[in-house]
């Protein structure tokens, strides 16, 4: 057995980054990707400019980076325990210092522009001192640089004569770089580091969780890639599906290595462990569902979360029967919502309306929405429950939670948000608790959306989108030519006219919302042209001949005339029309204002009726 000690010791910055180089430090699987920006932000969050301005204060870390020792016939290795983005700093300060100390090139930059080169030959000169590494810089020669790194033309025929007044620029940063102007910094600033010698790779990652348990900025996702990495002893039935989770897997370390600069953790197909199954299962969702997030660090990730619910543990629950049981649940319920969505949202229809608007809706939900959704579906299934009576169950919750996100007026979106299963006022044990009934009745996931809370929520979105206003300004101009922007909420009811009213072959066309009465309509008092009951999504090539004409114009071909077939319950007929709006020529004119307000409540109606009975049919 081999004797176990935790040494501390000290390295040179150029002892590092020599060992970075030589590949002798390497990043363990369990280790977290480096998350520093390289400049200050408003937040003050941890930044490589900060840390390296503490290194030239301090001359020395201060708090050890810890490393595993491990050694081999040939050479003695590190795995990084502790400090990966403290070492990332580091490095990238020594191979681009100018990319964290931009300024201090600002003098240098000023002088080339004056000198008597083309814009591109200062380009070039400028990004050459940008990418010179900490080591050129600082045992930089004017001439002996450019004529060693193929810049010998541009040396002797434009730069050799300006050597002189180079000098004094270079010397002016290389003792901005030096430790208090005099000596260099990879060789003054020391590194203090714990070196665990004879752990294990699992001792090491105990080490790690323990190190990092009381950190607040570690999320438990990431805490959990070293509670798992050892739990590994489940086999996956679907073999199919396992291949297509290890490319996942191997993704997720390939971009967990991206712009590290220590040698990363290669996955290989036979080191899966519980953390690997649940991060490349949610992004082999992700992949395959548009609503399903990549895993992510931030807190706990949803299929983690998904998993604890089912099993209230991490511990000692990843066997094989409950690891294949996750996957036909999940794939199910993934499943069962992308279905759900299908039917809201049918791609066909909503690309020809309103150009994925409302399929873009769908990217506003967040993973605890997500999380309470796919609980309640979990919940159904453990119920045996019918696929169609889900479905309508989780339609009228995503409608009444995206239409009431469409409200203005804070108490009455507040009242309504009362009845939004999926929304949540806290975290933690909230959230916990509200799985849990879902887990144990689903159906409370709609159950207090009522026929009378749509109407009085629809009823809201109609008031809030009906502003009347004067047509002229006391300046003789006209107010607000520009078409006002539909809400999601007037774009669903129309949406799911549309699919009760229209033929799929229809709706082979480009479409447009257009107004009942034309946009560029007079009226005197006030009213709003663009209130819902008086826009339709029409084809946009019948829209086209119409102008500024009258409504009849839709109905010169036989396609406007079929198609105004469907909608002639929306559509006035010529009679009602004309009761409201007189054309002058060329310019329409709003006659009625109280007719015409009744053929806008009339339609809405309509829209409202329609979409409350595919909800409650």
């Amino acid at each position: 057995m081999t004797d176990k000690r935790i040494k501390n010791d000290q390295w040179s910055v150029k002892q590092l980054i020599a060992k970075v180089d030589n590949g002798e430090i390497i990043k363990p699987k369990f280790q977290r990707k480096k998350k520093w920006d390289t400049l200050p932000k408003k937040n003050s969050s941890p930044n490589e400019y900060a840390y390296i301005k503490f290194l030239y204060d301090t001359e020395n870390s201060v708090h050890a980076i810890t490393f595993g020792q491990e050694s081999n016939s040939k050479c003695v290795f590190y795995s990084n325990i502790d400090g990966n983005n403290r070492i990332n700093a580091i490095k990238h300060f020594m191979d681009r210092p100018f990319e964290i100390f931009s300024e201090y090139l600002t003098d240098l930059k000023i002088y080339i522009d004056t000198l008597d080169l083309q814009d591109d030959e200062k380009i070039v000169l400028k990004t050459i001192f940008d990418e010179l590494t900490y080591n050129q810089i600082m045992n930089f020669k004017y001439n002996k640089y450019f004529n060693e790194n193929n810049f010998e033309d541009l040396y002797n025929s434009k730069l050799k004569i300006h050597r002189d007044d180079f000098e004094p620029h270079i010397e002016k940063i290389q003792e901005k770089l030096r430790v208090n102007g005099n000596d260099n910094f990879d060789s003054t600033v020391k590194i203090n580091v714990n070196l665990f010698e004879g752990y294990n790779t699992d001792e090491l990652c105990k080490t790690f969780e323990d190190i990092n348990k009381y950190n607040s900025k570690l999320t438990e996702t990431e805490l959990l890639a070293c509670r798992l990495h050892n739990i590994g002893n489940f086999t996956i039935d679907n073999k199919p599906f396992e291949t297509k989770l290890y490319v996942c897997i191997k993704e997720y370390y390939e971009q967990k290595s991206n712009q590290e600069v220590l040698d990363c953790y290669e996955f290989k197909d036979a080191n899966m462990n519980a953390h690997d199954f649940i991060v490349g299962f949610q992004n082999l969702c992700n992949n395959k569902y548009s609503f399903i997030g990549a895993t992510d660090v931030d807190g706990l990730s949803l299929f983690f979360k998904l998993w604890k619910a089912l099993h209230n543990s991490f511990t000692d629950t990843f066997t094989t029967k409950n690891v294949n049981d996750f996957i036909e649940k999940m794939n199910d319920s993934c499943e069962i919502l992308q279905e759900t969505i299908s039917n809201i949202f049918t791609d066909h229809i909503d690309t020809k309306l309103f150009h994925n608007t409302c399929q873009d809706k769908l990217k506003t939900l967040k993973k605890n929405n997500l999380f309470m959704l796919i609980s309640s579906i979990l919940g159904f299934k453990t119920k045996n429950e019918q696929k169609s009576i889900i479905i309508k169950h989780l339609e009228k919750c995503l409608m009444f939670h995206f239409f009431t996100s469409d409200i203005k007026e804070k108490d009455v979106r507040e009242d309504l948000k009362n009845n939004d299963s999926i929304t949540y006022r806290a975290g933690g044990a909230f959230i916990e608790n509200t799985v849990k009934k879902l887990l144990s009745n689903p159906e409370t996931i709609s159950n207090k959306l009522s026929i009378e809370l749509f109407n009085k929520l629809i009823n809201q979105v109609f008031n809030e989108s009906n502003s009347p206003h004067e047509r002229k300004l006391d300046n003789g101009e006209t107010k607000n030519d520009k078409r006002r922007k539909m809400k999601f909420s007037e774009k669903t009811l129309m949406f799911y006219y549309y699919k009760e009213k229209i033929p799929t072959n229809l709706l082979n066309h480009e479409f447009s919302i257009e107004h009942i009465a034309p946009n560029s309509s007079e009226w005197e008092g006030e009213l709003d042209k663009d209130r819902t009951g008086n826009l339709i999504p029409i084809i946009s090539t019948i829209n086209s001949q119409r102008g500024n004409k009258h409504i009849n114009s839709y109905k010169e071909t036989e396609k406007g005339k079929g198609f105004c077939g469907y909608i002639n319950d929306i559509i006035p007929d010529e009679q009602v029309y004309n009761n409201i709006i007189q054309h002058y020529g060329k310019k329409p004119f709003i006659v009625n204002n109280k007719k015409y307000n009744e053929m806008c409540e009339n339609n809405e109606k309509k829209y409202k009726g329609n979409f409350i009975n595919c909800l409650f049919k």
